[in-house]
Parts: C-alpha cells; structure tokens; sequence
C-alpha cells in the first residue's frame, strides 16, 4: 500500500493490464535512458495530480525568483556574486565576471523538491542550461504514455504528459540567445567527457542519443550539432570553428569544473570574450545553483512580505552557511546529528553529500571539522522523505522486487514556465542520496486529473 501523504496516486492494487502483467517487457522501456540502466529498473513511472504539478511549478518559480532578489540584494554583477559567495573564478573557466545579476539568469530552472508529509521541501535549486534529465523525462512519460494507450489506462486513469521539457528548452534556446526563427543558426553541442549522459566515450553516439533535441532544435530554426569540446578552435577574428565550420552559438550541456584544461575549451573562452559566440546559458547562470542561496532567504526573512516568508519557512528546509568560526552551529549539528545533511555549497551530482542520520557519530564530526576548516559548506535540515511502493527488475537475472522508496520531483522551468517532470527515486540497493551517481534510479511522471 502506497505510504500515506505521497504525492504519488497510483492505485493499488495495480490495475488490470498494468505494467504488473508484464514486469520485464515494462522494464524494458527503459531501454537506452542514462540514469535508469542500474541494476534494478522500475516498472512504472510516477502518477501525480495534474493539480499537484501546477502547484509545484509555481511555488518552484516563487523560489527561484526569490534566490535571484537575495543574490541581487548581494551582487550587481557575477564577480560580486562570486565574492558574496566565497567562490574561486577559476572554477568557473567560462564565466564573464562582468555579467550583470538579473532577470535572464532565470531562463532554466529545475528544483529539487522531496515530499514530507505532503508538503514540498525544496532542498536543492538547480539554476543553468545545463540541467540533466530533460531528454529521459521526455523519452519515458513517451513511451509509458504510448503502452498505457494501448491496455487502455489513459482512458480509465485520465492519463496525460507534462509539456515536452525537449522544446520548451529549444524555445527558450532560441529566444535567450535572440536567434531569428528562420536564420538557420549553427549551434553547437560541444561533446563532452565528465557526467553521465550517453556516449560520453564517442561523439557520433553521443549525437545519436540526441536526436531528438537536434530535431525540436530545427523546427525552431536553428542547425544544431555536435563536436568534440577538446578539438574546438578559433579563428584569428575570435571566431569560434567546430571541424572547420564556424559556430553562432554554443548550447553548453557541461559544467566546465568538470571539464579538463583543454585547448578547445580555452578557444570557447577566446571566442566568447571576442564576442564572437553566444552561448546558453553563461556560467553567471551557475552561481544560483550555490546552496548558499537557499541559507540567504533564511538570513533575509525578515526583509521578505508575509507570504514569501510563509513560503521560505514552510518549502525551504531550514539551510545554514557553515563558517570555521561558527562554533554555536556546529554544536548543533554535533549534537542533533539525525536532524542535519552536510553538503558541499557548489557541488553537483550527490558528490560530498553526507547524511547525518546515516552516519555515526565519529565519522559526522570528522565531516563537519573537514567541510568547517575547507569552507564552500552548508548544513540543511534532514527532510524525513514521503516513500511510495515501486516494483523493479534486476537487470541481470529478470527478478522482480517491491520496494518503498523515497523520489525527489525535478519540474523543468524555461523562461519560468513549467515544462516536463524529472522523478529520481530509491531502489532496493539504491544509497541515501537520491542522485542517479549514487544508485538512485532516473524516472518520469505522468499527471492525472487534467
């Protein structure tokens, strides 16, 4: 039985010709999806009210407009925002230190929210055009929206798909980077190395897994391709070449700290300070995503009106900048272990994240003296994560397994408009940060109610 408060409605018992008639066949939808080729597949993605959806996207939008007031009340341009921050510009190759703070670094936004109780706990903001997830999230809600047509549960269920994440972006990739729809732009997808999309080890089959986001890319006007970032060259105007075929504007779907020093991607920096090529979306978007912003609007509450600071207090758990000298707060945290993450300021992808209830008590404080003494920490109360029942396969033998697992939502944002629904969730060998780095498996929803 479904645990109570999830905002997941599937109805139990499993309806007739669901996925439960065929476990394996439905696993196999995920076919070729990063992100939820692990060792165990679900069988099914989410089902969430329609309502509920809405509702998520427009507190996500609150929220984010929110972290761009508080980083305004702090920072004209990124070089302030940086230094407001205590972040290195070296970790930020591509970043114009001049860019101004302003509406524009809101065009991509995608939250990470857990259910607790019901209520959304907004506990990571990830703001870049780079955001993970949009292609599976279109691809699955696709593909299961497409099985279910034919056992007959979009009708019996009042089953539908969030808008496509796919165009929405290459909507909001036109209209950032101010490209005419019938110009015919050359834009590039530099291929990259360092994450976890699809052939990251070869650029032709990197570019097939793409197909899809070249194609919505063409309907609105734009040649979009592919090449390799380490071969990347410039003209002796600035210009920047791909393969000896100049560039008008860069898609950038890398965070370049996590990119080696190459001489392609020194080119993409002489070519953007040239003001030869325009790229979606500048690093200045990245420093948003810092989650020193999130203790911001806990140290701005009393500037906020009451509804923003109802938001804040009841949607944001309670984040707090770590700082050597903040002995009081890391008292705290010492003594309230359980009720405490510890989690790298500007980190991605789960990496540094530790759990306070799922440590003991020598290894939390040896975490904390490190993350206190290196700085770039925050400390963000643990959220007690609603769970749902999902069934799964082991990929490796065919087993079947039920599993209440806890699922962080991801609603996509382009230009403040909800688009797409990216669901990461456990698995029965899955760790306790919902991350697809760390185990947790890559996931849809699909909407219920209209």
């Amino acid at each position: 039985m479904t645990t109570a408060h999830s905002a997941d409605l599937w109805p139990r018992p499993l309806p007739p010709c669901d996925t439960a008639d065929d476990p394996r066949a439905a696993a196999q939808l995920f076919d070729g999806v990063k992100g939820a080729d692990g060792p165990w597949r679900p069988v099914r993605p989410l089902l969430v009210g329609a309502d509920t959806y809405r509702d998520l996207v427009q507190l996500s939008r609150r929220a984010a407009e929110l972290v761009l007031a508080a980083a305004r009340r702090r920072a004209d341009t990124a070089r302030d925002l940086l230094a407001a921050l205590g972040s290195r510009q070296e970790d930020y190759p591509l970043l114009d230190p001049g860019d101004p703070v302003g509406d524009r670094l809101l065009t991509a936004v995608r939250p990470d929210i857990l259910m607790e109780g019901g209520v959304a706990r907004f506990v990571e903001l990830n703001v870049d055009g780079a955001l993970g997830g949009v292609l599976q999230a279109d691809l699955l809600s696709g593909r299961f929206l497409d099985r279910y047509h034919r056992s007959g549960l979009v009708g019996r269920l009042g089953l539908s798909a969030a808008p496509s994440a796919v165009r929405a972006r290459a909507e909001a990739l036109r209209t950032f980077l101010g490209l005419p729809r019938d110009a015919a732009a050359r834009v590039l997808m530099p291929h990259f190395t360092g994450g976890h999309l699809p052939g990251l080890d070869d650029c032709a089959r990197f570019a097939d897994w793409l197909a899809p986001v070249f194609r919505h890319a063409r309907d609105h006007g734009m040649r979009m391709f592919s090449h390799p970032l380490t071969a990347l060259t410039t003209a002796p105007d600035g210009t920047l070449l791909a393969g000896g075929r100049a560039v008008d504007a860069v898609f950038r779907t890398f965070v370049s700290h996590g990119e080696p020093p190459s001489a392609g991607l020194t080119a993409l920096r002489r070519a953007l300070d040239a003001g030869a090529v325009r790229m979606f979306t500048p690093e200045s978007t990245m420093l948003l995503t810092n989650k020193i912003t999130l203790a911001w609007l806990w140290d701005d509450l009393d500037l906020l009106d009451p509804a923003d600071r109802r938001l804040v207090e009841t949607h944001v758990p309670r984040t707090v900048r770590l700082r050597p000298a903040d002995r009081d707060t890391l008292g705290r945290a010492v003594r309230d272990r359980a009720g405490w993450v510890l989690k790298p300021a500007d980190g991605f992808g789960g990496s540094g994240v530790v759990v306070g209830a799922a440590a003991d008590d020598a290894d939390w404080r040896t975490a904390l003296d490190h993350a206190a003494r290196q700085g770039g920490h925050v400390l963000q109360r643990y959220v007690d994560a609603d769970r749902t029942a999902m069934r799964f396969v082991r990929t490796v033998d065919g087993e079947v397994a039920d599993a209440e697992v806890p699922y962080v939502l991801g609603p996509f944002l382009y230009g403040l408009r909800g688009s797409g629904l990216l669901v990461r969730h456990g698995t029965p060998a899955a760790a306790d940060v919902l991350n697809a780095g760390r185990g947790a498996a890559m996931n849809t929803a699909l909407l219920a109610g209209g």
